[in-house]
């Protein structure tokens, strides 16, 4: 399955776009993946919609729009690959968990962050809520699906970006949903 390489624009004068250092070698690991290389097994189609960029203004950047339309686009050519797999073509010491994807080290490697002069999610909120999270799914109760999903946080200028925190929960929820625990990937 052949995918050509994007050409994506720079971001109009003001704007802020996705760091292009950072997008190329996404897209080079697409494309390898499409094209059944090594090199491109990490990249899964739940990447596709989670992927974080840092922003940049002017020549080292991207458009934003244009880089997230090429994602959705090739998403669906990404995730047919990932079906014609078998179990035994995963590498067997894959990196990783549940656990690992609600809550990392720093949540703003995570979460990136919006201008002060838009809306995003508390950060405080946010960060409470994983930290919640993650403990609940390390624990013998872990939450539903429905309830990571129900998951709400006030607004605050500058906070984290919204698409981002909702697509990490619902991958989190969906992960859950399929019956992935902590244990079952830990072991």
């Amino acid at each position: 399955m052949l995918v050509s390489r994007p050409e994506f624009s720079k971001p109009r004068m003001g704007r802020k776009g996705y760091n292009h250092d950072e997008v190329d070698n996404f897209v080079d690991l697409i494309i390898a993946k499409l094209k059944g290389k090594p090199e491109g097994d990490g990249v899964t189609a739940a990447d596709l919609g989670i992927m974080v960029f840092h922003e940049e203004r002017g020549a080292s950047a991207y458009d934003s729009d244009e880089v997230d339309e090429w994602l959705k686009r090739v998403r669906p050519k990404v995730k047919s690959a990932e079906s014609q797999l078998r179990e035994e073509d995963l590498p067997a010491d894959r990196p990783g968990s549940v656990i690992d994807m609600a809550a990392p080290p720093h949540y703003a490697d995570r979460f990136p962050r919006v201008s002060r002069a838009v809306l995003g999610f508390a950060i405080d909120d946010v960060d409470a809520a994983m930290d919640t999270l993650r403990a609940d799914l390390a624990g013998p109760e872990a939450p539903t699906a429905k309830q990571i999903m129900d998951l709400s946080f006030r607004e605050q200028p500058g906070g984290y970006r919204q698409v981002a925190v909702a697509q990490t929960l619902e991958l989190i929820a969906l992960a859950r949903d399929a019956g992935v625990t902590s244990a079952a990937v830990d072991s």
